[in-house]
């Protein structure tokens, strides 16, 4: 027998789903979820974790998802990892409903291309996953570690944030040089292993997608080729079967690099502080071994000591400001968009979320900087850095 409670509960059950049900007939009600008309977001390593956040959830820890005006529409972003971060030896994805499977872009410039041939209706990717397909209409912006190279208006880079670039440092045994220049740096990167300080130093090779490695290559004065020189006796090791570059900011690989080479040497990568800063603080996933550590920079290249670009102990380390701060190891890092979405009249949604210094992604500082990086202040959401489209199929 129901208890006037129950009656009472089962009553008011009624009239709400009468409601809920007219309301929806009548069309005042969307019950789909608004994922599945988020922005699609593919690209850089270095600020995944941080869009991630943007999107919700990362490494375990919820967060507001950002989104565009109520007026147009509370548009979500949702990002897809540089690699499978479950499975890294599956390299295909699938950005939307009903979609195409194709290569998962790896890295700033991967990403760039991506999003160019889902502009240009070229087809995207390689013989694995489906091979070379149609990606028009699924992937929306990009994420990039690096600035526009310039020459055409395609694309526009949209900043939201600063990171510092240094280079992190692995020694299996002996006391490692932990302080360079950036002339020690050129000529490292440039002609391969070299003594100093009485260690001999072995620079390492960043996968040659990601704008980590595009960037350190402007550090460090570096053309493709000398650079690739310079990382061959590094490239060439293996390591838990295996070999050639490192996927950007992995303290881990650079850990077993440094492991299955000679003993007294020490192993180093260019690496973003940032990403040093969220993985030691635990906030991104990939914590960098305890031994792997950011080195100092004790001349940029005008006498200029930044020393460390990170201040504290884990997990409580911080950015320094004067080296993110810094033109030549300290950089911007950006959302990359069709520059027809950001532009001109329409597409409140889009600008809503990352075009201007009041912008959804601008304004949230306090998730930035969880993350290791600098907010901009008026100077973010910008759209005045423009190049063409990326060319290429992978």
């Amino acid at each position: 027998m129901l208890t006037s409670t129950t009656k009472k509960r089962l009553s008011m059950a009624f009239v709400a789903t009468a409601l809920i049900g007219g309301a929806a007939l009548s069309g005042g009600a969307k019950a789909d979820p608004k994922q599945l008309t988020a922005l699609v977001g593919v690209g850089s390593d270095t600020v995944q974790d941080v869009f991630n956040a943007f999107a919700g959830y990362t490494n375990g820890v919820d967060y507001a998802p950002l989104h565009s005006t109520s007026a147009s529409g509370s548009r979500q972003l949702i990002s897809f990892d540089a690699f499978n971060p479950t499975n890294v030896s599956d390299v295909c994805m699938t950005a939307k409903l009903g979609g195409p499977t194709f290569l998962r872009p790896n890295g700033s410039g991967a990403g760039q291309k991506a999003l160019s041939r889902a502009q240009d209706g070229t087809k995207w990717g390689l013989g694995a996953c489906s091979g070379v397909v149609d990606v028009s209409g699924q992937i929306d912006f990009a994420r990039s570690s690096s600035g526009a190279t310039g020459g055409g208006s395609d694309l526009t880079f949209i900043p939201f944030g600063r990171d510092g670039v240094s280079f992190a440092y692995y020694s299996k045994s002996g006391t490692p040089v932990t302080s360079l220049t950036r002339a020690q740096l050129t000529t490292l990167f440039t002609t391969g292993p070299a003594t100093i300080g009485g260690i001999r130093i072995v620079p390492c090779g960043i996968q040659s997608g990601s704008g980590t490695y595009k960037f350190w290559n402007t550090v460090t004065t570096a053309t493709a080729g000398q650079e690739a020189t310079g990382t061959t006796e590094c490239n060439g090791l293996v390591s838990n079967s295996l070999s050639g570059r490192l996927e950007e900011n992995d303290g881990t690989a650079l850990k077993l690099r440094g492991d299955t080479g000679n003993a007294g040497d020490e192993y180093i990568v260019g690496f973003s502080a940032g990403s040093f800063i969220a993985k030691s603080n635990l906030v991104a996933p990939g914590a960098p071994p305890a031994a792997v550590h950011m080195g100092s920079i004790s001349d940029n290249g005008s006498a200029v000591d930044l020393g460390s670009p990170i201040v504290g102990t884990a997990p409580n380390l911080t950015p320094s400001t004067t080296f993110y701060a810094d033109s030549v190891f300290g950089r911007k890092v950006y959302s990359v968009w069709p520059t027809s979405s950001v532009t001109g009249l329409g597409n409140a949604d889009i600008k809503s979320l990352v075009v201007g210094s009041t912008s959804s992604t601008c304004s949230a500082t306090t998730t930035i900087q969880a993350f290791g990086f600098l907010s901009l202040g008026s100077s973010c959401g910008t759209i005045t850095d423009l190049q063409a489209y990326a060319s290429g199929q992978s």
